[in-house]
């Protein structure tokens, strides 16, 4: 459960901390570093309709009833076979297929040089009932002419968890979108995130990624093979003909790869979308599991990207975390934000609140099988951000 750690220590990262970290971890390598730059910037139609038709052959086998009853082992067996058929059709790169048995994933190449992957496993169910957001005290009442509420600026939800039809999670969303409108933080729920939503984070102040978040491992190099891992946002932008075109560049740059069929953004990304460093000020909490890497190895690439875009700081989850953990400290974290905390005081408050860690957490809820790794929030950047400074002169 890490209790070892101070709270500082496992909420705060300073410069010299994660330089050493990543001197003295063996953790993954920052995405696509070292590669060398695509043969091709340009995707053409006809490789994007024989992306088209191994994604069908795909599809076919996982929307498959057969291949839903079947085991992890199984499900694995027949990706595999059926990769191996694509591969032997020119449609696949011989030798890209790789089997990444920790993260229930198999990773391939695209004939173009597209990186494409098949998660075996389905999300993490939690044996408990999702319970109503408890309101906070201390928060101001409603926006209303009677009772005025000064402007925090502006935040958006990214959900892409699912597609809200029967949701045990969304409603909790709501919640929060409503109340924190009425607090004066003026809040956006985006409930169908594409990546070209990704590419518009510099026009809010405060930008919470609620998504799964993976480990990507694949293989690369044309003499010699290299295993490259990298975090990745995990959307449920299903992936088309015409939106492989669209985002031809970016998926051939590797910024953006396919998993499921659908699309996901790795740390390069952020890099290019927000090169010019556009995310100035922008504060951003990212529920994703393995945010800040797994099984207890630190990762600071997608991060350190999102803060050389310019963000003034990120808080994330180290390791896979459980989603009532996740959503709870980013609701009680958000409420400290707002009644004047900063950033590294609120994720404190939260986790004082609901538990230093998600193992912590599942066990007081009675649960008996924790995972393996316990999660836990880290604040990467400004830890003293606020969002009272966004009106400087409302505070003066």
């Amino acid at each position: 459960m890490n209790q070892n750690h101070s709270p500082l220590f496992r909420r705060t990262l300073c410069a010299v901390c994660a330089f050493a970290f990543l001197l003295t971890l063996a953790g993954p390598a920052a995405y696509a570093a070292g590669e060398a730059a695509p043969a091709a910037t340009e995707l053409t139609r006809a490789q994007a309709a024989a992306m088209a038709q191994a994604d069908a052959a795909m599809s076919e086998l996982l929307d498959s009833s057969s291949y839903a009853a079947m085991s992890v082992d199984q499900r694995q067996a027949a990706a595999q076979a059926q990769l191996d058929q694509l591969a032997s059709q020119g449609l696949v790169q011989s030798g890209s297929i790789r089997y990444d048995e920790e993260n229930g994933m198999l990773s391939f190449t695209y004939d173009c040089g597209v990186l494409g992957g098949v998660l075996l496993t389905g999300w993490e169910e939690e044996p408990f009932v999702d319970l109503p957001l408890e309101m906070p005290a201390g928060l101001p009442g409603p926006l209303d002419a009677q009772n005025d509420v000064r402007p925090l600026g502006n935040a958006i939800i990214y959900y892409a968890f699912d597609d809200t039809v029967n949701s045990s999670r969304y409603p909790s969303y709501l919640t929060m979108q409503e109340a924190w409108n009425g607090w004066g933080l003026s809040t956006t729920l985006d409930t169908d995130v594409t990546v070209a939503d990704l590419r518009h984070m510099d026009d809010y102040d405060l930008c919470i990624l609620s998504t799964h978040g993976a480990y990507y491992t694949y293989t690369t190099g044309w003499l010699f093979k290299q295993v490259r891992t990298a975090p990745v946002l995990l959307l449920r932008e299903e992936s088309s003909f015409w939106d492989d075109l669209r985002y031809g560049f970016d998926l051939l740059t590797h910024r953006v790869i396919k998993v499921n069929g659908n699309y996901c953004v790795t740390p390069d990304f952020f890099s290019a979308a927000y090169r010019d460093g556009q995310l100035e000020g922008t504060m951003v909490f990212s529920e994703t599991c393995e945010f800040f890497g797994g099984s207890n190895i630190l990762d600071l690439s997608m991060s350190n990207a999102l803060l050389d875009a310019g963000a003034r700081t990120v808080v994330g989850f180290v390791n896979n975390v459980y989603a009532v953990y996740s959503r709870n400290m980013l609701w009680g974290t958000v409420n400290q934000l707002i009644m004047g905390q900063n950033i590294l005081q609120a994720v404190d408050a939260a986790a004082a609140t609901y538990g230093p860690d998600d193992i912590y957490w599942y066990l007081s809820q009675g649960g008996t099988k924790p995972h393996r790794y316990a999660a836990f929030a880290l604040v990467h950047g400004d830890d003293t951000a606020t969002l009272y400074t966004l009106d400087q002169s409302a505070a003066a």
